[in-house]
């Protein structure tokens, strides 16, 4: 500058080296140059400001050495209360109230409607902000005159904060005003909501002790804020009262009033005119309730039923005087406005149908949020529901008057619309029910006669009673609107625990603000909130009260073991910053839709898989009953459910057919599903949709559909019982030329999988796929199958998903056939020979078949897409990709490369030979193999259903796959839910794993052989979760093929109708029509999502809206419903009125019983005769001896 202004040297800029510590050439990292350090120790790298990067900022903020100019802020607050905005007085609220509205719009949604994420912005003016409060940050607690709180002699007793922790320094903010400062102008916040120490402006509470040092910090903390054009929110009272005037009884004394509102008056005339923005009180319900009734916090009054009550009634009229000496003295010339910041969590009922659970969640409402906001915000007076359960069960406690004391006419009119706005600090979500709660003792707590639970869809924190259930947001601030007029509303504190470990790699943060807000963005563009505001709480980590230093909800870390407290900001940090900058979530480019078409020809079809099931559950429970009855009263056999299921499998079974009709072998999944606890709900596939004797139907279906393919499996037990050519049952054969002849007559294309998880339980008793000579099975078994099927079908996939043969069905044994003992190397061993036995069964077709059938044949791999967990942290991104190429390039870098990948041979080596043995625990293939398994494909088969994040994971010793793969996964807390825990909707990973395809194999032809989304719970024909998933994930296939030329060839929905879904039973469905398992004619009914994708298939992509409705859109409606009355025509059986499926099904029964009681009958008539013959033959013996004597 000396250069500049006194020399005239023309200096146009200056650049400080290092903007942070870095790799300095010979001398490494043992020079710093940088502004801010880096701790190079931890993998996240995290940069925390030295003193000289605050200087600098200074610096750069001045331009040079000269003072900063203090200008006006606030004024788009400011401008719109200029006069008294006193708010009209409303009626009392009903009880319930009329907001229960918001209860019965928004309870009965659906997940999917309640997790839906919404995407757009907030209005231009909305303003963002940070949270903190005095005694959490500010330390100094003796400091320059200031006198102690109820906090500091709380805390200076034993025993009374965990870990002993006070706040005498705590974030050391009273010293570090610049760092703080520092802080918000990089976050780029609008407003900075922190409160004023009362001790330290007025040590014993009263104007007399004024400290002008704690004043002047405030005045360079407002002015810093406004040199920066941030915005000062300000709380006169955040729990730290003096304890001088505690001494007097505190709140619970009514000179608090006039004494509280001096101590505003004071602050409203030193600071007024910078700051705009008031709060007179922070959460009295925890002052109130949580200081005075259980006494967990300061002043620790127990006094459950009566203080609390007494003590909001002072500080309602101490906020309401306080209100008024601003509205009457400072309004016109300061143009703020003053509000008070109320909390609650949401409640939910435990039954929105039944009225007393209604009842029971508005009254927890009342009782924590109207005791405050019923009298500011609607007639000045507490809400009935809380004077009636007080004043009645004061009644039967046998007092003369309720506890709940009572506001005159006046004061009623006195404290009626004394807040601008609504301000709100939320971070939960519960249940509440109706309970009769005891009358002794006398308490708070008890008077409301509900019970709180948590709620079951919300997330744990490291504060176990603030789980997060974001969707909550949305309808609480629905219930304000509904139930306080409509205000404005600021939400003035909200935000998420982490405990100690979580340093600046907060993920769970992130998920929080990304789900919290975006319900508040529901709420204000979908429901019309009038939402201002949102201030995320806290600036840093700080003095958490009775917590300590134990949890943290900073989006800065501060270390409190290090004298200096350095502040380092939080991944949370960026991302909030990019909320704010955004103003909300923009449709992101990649999920905006693009209108296309793919190629002419494309092969859209449906796929299902072999295995399958029907039993006695598939009976309707009525006649269920009818037939047990009937069965005992006609037959004196006494049954019951719980038992019946394995009479019923002995008795109609060979009747029905199935799993073992026509000399079909016992699979795998057969012995997996009979064995108890190994698939849910005891499920067995023994009929499931019975679609081996149901071809028709099937076809129809698909013909409603409009695929031009069909994929199917074969089942290897049906066409080879015992796995190999010994026996071919050509009953299974003529099965599927009989479901191929039907394909191929309704002009559809079978697509057949050889190899669907199903193998034989006789191969299995040889060990299966560990076993080499599998290879060879499973080449005799493609040789029969492409000899007697190959000149009608012309694609084949040799293996389903072989990653779920080798990893889950034996290294987690979680499906058939649930092998879990040698993790680390039993699942190497199968997918070792489940390739070669794919690149057999390509050879055999290749050299004998290919010329004159002239078909395709391929394998099918499944895999997730991994994006890193945190997206700045080069650990991540490696583990991300190793999570890929453990699961998609496991099989498809031998199939389309050769060999397994690097990745998975340098790490498995390393990790064997770490652990002791003498060689890679991953088999090697030959030069031989390789060159005969590289180029085994005529296109890629993809199965593909969802995103995870993935990051590092160190799992020390222990040799197994996800050891080997070194990952741990998560999901998107803001991920749509589907049916399946492990599914979550992510459509923009679907593109990207497709262009990782292209880009890693060569650009292949890929055809997409499953994908789809479940549900559970009860049947909704009106499936909008699986239009929602299909139209997205179909959208971002026709951007992969139309935008990154990633040659897709044909897609395939799973499936066709709901099924068996292997481990998890029938309680996952994914299909496109619903079987109706109360019926035992199964019959299928189209969802929703089945015109759906009907539609995209007849439109062959997705037609652009703004050229008007295409005539492919049209299509004949489906039913959307389930029909109440769609009963099979009953008939009279046996005295009965039952369906003629049920008649069938019971005559069949009763035939098998009959046959069985002629036998039962003819061997008693055997057995009499027989016994009768020997009583003839005893008698005579006894005359005979009678005659002899």
């Amino acid at each position: 500058m000396k250069a500049i202004l006194l020399d005239s040297v023309a200096v146009q800029r200056f650049t400080v080296q290092s903007l942070i510590d870095g790799f300095e050439g010979p001398q490494g990292y043992s020079e710093r140059y940088g502004l801010h350090y880096v701790n190079f120790e931890d993998p996240d790298r995290p940069r925390t400001p030295k003193a000289s990067a605050y200087y600098f900022s200074q610096v750069i903020e001045r331009n040079g050495f000269g003072e900063k100019t203090v200008t006006s802020s606030g004024q788009t607050i400011a401008t719109r209360y200029q006069e008294s905005s006193r708010r009209v007085s409303l009626p009392p609220s009903e009880v319930p109230s009329k907001s229960k509205v918001v209860w019965e719009k928004f309870s009965p949604q659906s997940r999917f409607q309640k997790k839906l994420y919404h995407y757009g912005t907030f209005p231009e003016d909305f303003q963002w902000g940070v949270s903190t409060s005095a005694y959490q940050i500010e330390g100094g607690w003796d400091a320059d005159g200031k006198g102690p709180s109820v906090w500091d002699t709380f805390t200076h007793t034993p025993g009374s904060i965990k870990n002993d922790d006070t706040g005498d320094v705590a974030c050391d903010s009273y010293n570090k005003l610049e760092e703080d400062l520092y802080m918000l102008r990089a976050l780029k916040v609008k407003a900075y909501r922190f409160s004023l120490s009362w001790p330290r402006i007025f040590p014993d509470g009263y104007r007399t002790s004024l400290n002008q040092k704690g004043v002047d910090y405030y005045n360079r903390l407002i002015d810093g804020l406004i040199a920066n054009n941030i915005t000062p929110m300000v709380t006169l009272f955040h729990w730290d009262l003096p304890q001088a005037l505690q001494d007097i009884d505190g709140w619970d004394n009514v000179a608090m009033i006039e004494i509280f509102n001096d101590y505003a008056d004071f602050c409203y005339e030193t600071f007024g005119d910078r700051v705009k923005f008031w709060m007179t009180f922070n959460e009295p319900f925890v002052t109130s309730w949580v200081g005075y009734g259980p006494g967990i916090v300061p002043p620790n009054i127990k006094s459950p039923g009566d203080a609390p009550y007494r003590v909001t009634h002072n500080i309602l009229k101490a906020h309401a005087k306080a209100y008024h000496t601003y509205d009457d003295k400072y309004r016109k010339t300061q143009h703020g406005l003053v509000s008070i910041s109320l909390n609650t969590e949401w409640i939910e009922p435990l039954d929105v149908n039944v009225p007393r659970e209604i009842a029971a969640a508005d009254r927890a409402l009342q009782f924590q949020l109207g005791w405050f906001a019923h009298p500011i915000f609607k007639n000045g007076d507490y809400p009935d529901a809380m004077k009636w359960q007080v004043g009645n069960k004061s009644e039967l406690q046998g007092l003369a008057e309720s506890r709940l004391p009572t506001f005159t006419e006046e004061e009623k009119a006195y404290i009626q619309g004394t807040a601008d706005v609504f301000c709100l600090n939320t971070y939960s979500a519960r249940q509440a029910r109706h309970v009769t709660a005891r009358l002794s003792p006398r308490s708070y707590e008890y008077d409301q006669d509900i019970a709180a639970d948590d709620v079951s869809d919300s997330q744990a924190t490291a504060m176990k009673e603030l789980r997060a259930a974001a969707w909550g947001l949305r309808r609480l601030l629905n219930w304000i609107k509904e139930e306080y007029g409509d205000p404005e509303i600021y939400i003035t504190e909200n935000g998420v625990s982490t405990d100690t470990s979580i340093t600046v790699d907060d993920t769970d943060r992130i998920f929080y603000l990304k789900t919290y807000i975006d319900e508040a963005l529901k709420a204000h563009n979908l429901d019309a909130v009038r939402l201002k505001g949102y201030t995320a709480w806290s600036l840093m980590d700080n003095f958490e009260w009775i917590n300590g230093y134990s949890v943290g909800f900073g989006l800065h870390h501060v270390d409190f073991k290090h004298p200096d407290r350095p502040r380092t900001p939080k991944r949370s940090t960026h991302y909030y910053y990019k909320v704010m900058r955004d103003n909300g979530f923009p449709l992101p480019e990649e999920e905006k839709p693009l209108y296309g078409h793919f190629r002419e020809g494309f092969a859209w079809s449906v796929a299902t898989a072999s295995y399958q099931r029907k039993m006695w559950n598939d009976l309707k429970p009525s006649n269920q009953a009818k037939l047990l009855e009937f069965l005992h009263q006609e037959w004196h056999i006494k049954l019951y459910k719980s038992s019946v299921s394995d009479w019923w499998r002995r008795t109609c079974q060979d009747i029905e057919g199935g799993w073992r009709a026509d000399g079909k072998g016992l699979s795998i999944w057969d012995t997996f599903a009979h064995t108890p606890l190994r698939v849910g709900n005891d499920d067995t596939g023994d009929i499931a949709c019975d679609s081996y004797n149901k071809i028709s139907e099937d076809v129809e279906m698909l013909k409603k559909l409009k695929v031009s393919h069909y994929r199917f499996s074969i089942s290897w037990p049906r066409i080879m019982p015992d796995g190999t050519t010994s026996t071919i049952n050509e009953a299974g054969l003529n099965y599927y030329h009989r479901l191929v002849d039907a394909l191929l007559k309704a002009n559809i294309k079978p697509q057949a999988t050889l190899y669907h998880w199903d193998l034989p339980q006789a191969l299995q008793n040889v060990r299966g796929w560990e076993n080499d000579t599998i290879v060879e099975r499973f080449k005799d078994y493609a040789d029969v199958v492409f000899k007697s099927l190959g000149d009608k079908v012309k694609f084949w996939i040799t293996i389903n998903e072989p990653y779920n043969v080798a990893n889950i069905g034996h290294g987690y044994g979680t499906a058939a056939p649930g092998i879990s003992l040698r993790p680390g190397t039993a699942p190497y061993i199968v997918a070792h020979n489940l390739i070669k036995a794919h690149a057999e069964a390509w050879h055999l077709y290749n050299d004998k078949y290919r010329a004159t059938q002239g078909g395709i044949v391929g394998i099918t791999i499944n895999s997730d897409w991994a994006e890193p967990r945190n997206p700045y942290k080069q650990e991540d991104y490696e583990a991300a990709r190793r999570v890929v190429e453990f699961q998609i390039g496991w099989f498809a870098h031998p199939v389309f490369n050769g060999d397994y990948s690097d990745v998975m041979k340098n790490r498995i080596r390393e990790r064997s030979l770490a652990a002791g043995q003498a060689k890679s625990r991953l088999p090697e293939f030959t030069p031989e193999e390789v060159k005969r398994i590289k180029g085994t494909y005529d296109y890629f088969g993809f199965n593909h259903y969802t995103t995870i994040l993935a990051f590092n994971l160190d799992y020390k010793n222990l040799q197994h796959y996800d050891a080997d793969r070194g990952a741990g996964t998560i999901h998107d807390r803001s991920w749509l839910d589907s049916g399946s825990s492990w599914l979550k909707v992510t459509p923009p990973g679907f593109r990207t794993i497709l262009n990782f395809i292209k880009n890693e194999y060569g650009n292949p032809p890929i055809y997409i052989t499953e994908n789809g989304i479940s549900e559970r719970g009860d049947m909704d024909l009106n499936d909008i979760h699986r239009i929602h998933y299909y139209e997205n994930y179909i959208n971002q296939a026709l951007k992969a093929y139309l935008l990154d030329d990633v040659d897709i060839r044909g897609y395939t929905a799973w499936t066709l109708m709901d099924n068996l879904e292997w481990a998890t039973g029938f309680a996952e469905k994914f299909g496109l029509f619903y079987v109706n398992r109360s019926d035992p004619s199964l019959p299928r009914i189209p969802k929703k999502s089945a015109t759906h994708y009907a539609t995209i298939i007849n439109c062959n992509g997705f037609p652009d809206p703004s050229q008007g409705p295409h005539e492919c859109q049209t299509l004949e409606p489906e039913a959307t419903k389930l029909p109440p009355t769609e009963k099979p025509m009953p008939v009279n059986f046996l005295g009965m009125e039952v369906s003629a499926p049920d008649a069938e099904v019971a005559l069949y029964v009763l035939f098998s019983l009959t046959i069985a009681g002629v036998i039962t009958v003819a061997i008693i008539t055997y057995q009499c005769i027989k016994v009768k013959k020997r009583s003839k033959h005893l008698s005579e013996e006894h005359i005979a001896l009678e005659r002899k004597f």
